[in-house]
């Protein structure tokens, strides 16, 4: 069995569902599941949030199987370091294992050269215990699958689910002309994410919106992000636009099913946006996205249609 190990807030676990689905289709005969383990001892955003909105009656698409405690062991030789017996737990089996179950790693580090991995990841020996992690942000491992992970990880646009102010702004923003923008900031400017993360100057949403003006005119605006304070300020060079302000905590998802209805969408270094963009099937969109990401690493270049890099 291979498994593949999910960590980090919805975008990132909406690619690693990608990938997962990747794994699911390239090795049919394999037993593929999640370890989400990672969350009984981490709190990082909303938790593990996909089979919370996408697991679902009326969502036949969305295929999950979740790993148990000892089949996680099985293929990563370590415990979720909830408890201190876990941890005990860990360190016998380092002493005792030796190097067994480093052979059994595959590691997404972003140190290596993309295609040496994509090569890796395509010839997996099969019929071993295997355990995988990383992102895995390289559309080599989606772009193919789109339609069917748009149907797989669709948001429910229910009224009694987003609320009537949501429904409301769902309904212009999908009917309109309109431009969403969207601003990270949030965690990316606490210790541990400044040394690596960038936040996005002015610069570069004026040049995008001046993009999106030259191709649509004049569209209505809708700026979204996690700092709801600062885009009700920092756009003032933008004279009409609707600060979206209402979703947060475990609404926030909300801003995501919002803005991939729109027919322009400007993204942040952010795979929460990126996701909007992915999640958008109008086919005459544009998706303006940064090429500067991390401090030392831009972002992926995309080739699917209506995407733009900038």
């Amino acid at each position: 069995m291979y498994i593949q190990r999910f960590t980090s807030g919805l975008g990132n676990q909406m690619f690693q569902y990608a990938f997962y689905t990747y794994l699911r289709k390239r090795y049919p005969e394999e037993r593929i599941l999640a370890d989400i383990s990672w969350y009984s001892f981490n709190s990082a955003h909303q938790g593990f949030e996909l089979e919370k909105l996408f697991r679902r009656e009326d969502n036949p698409d969305f295929v999950f199987e979740k790993a148990g405690l000892f089949e996680v062991y099985c293929c990563s030789g370590a415990l979720p370091r909830s408890s201190k017996l876990n941890v005990f737990i860990n360190r016998v089996t380092r002493l005792c294992a030796g190097r067994h179950f480093e052979r059994n790693h595959i590691s997404e580090t972003g140190r290596e050269k993309e295609n040496t991995l994509k090569a890796r990841i395509d010839n997996l020996p099969k019929g071993r215990n295997l355990y995988i992690t990383g992102y895995f942000l390289d559309e080599a491992y989606y772009k193919d699958d789109l339609p069917k992970l748009r149907s797989a990880l669709s948001f429910s646009e229910k009224k009694e689910v987003i609320g009537e102010e949501n429904e409301q702004l769902l309904r212009e923003i999908r009917e309109g002309g309109s431009l969403c923008i969207h601003v990270r900031r949030g965690d990316y400017l606490n210790p541990g994410y400044t040394e690596d993360f960038i936040n996005l100057g002015m610069d570069y949403y004026k040049k995008a919106v001046d993009m999106a003006r030259e191709k649509y005119g004049d569209p209505r605006i809708y700026i979204f992000s996690d700092d709801k304070d600062f885009i009700t300020t920092a756009f003032d060079w933008i004279p009409e636009k609707t600060p979206v302000t209402l979703n947060s905590g475990d609404r926030s998802y909300i801003d995501m099913l919002l803005m991939s209805k729109a027919k322009c969408l400007i993204t942040a270094n952010s795979t929460f946006s990126e996701w909007a963009g992915l999640l958008n099937e109008r086919a005459d969109n544009m998706i303006i996205y940064p090429k500067e990401y991390l401090k030392e690493k831009d972002s992926f270049t995309k080739t699917i249609p209506g995407w733009v890099r900038l």
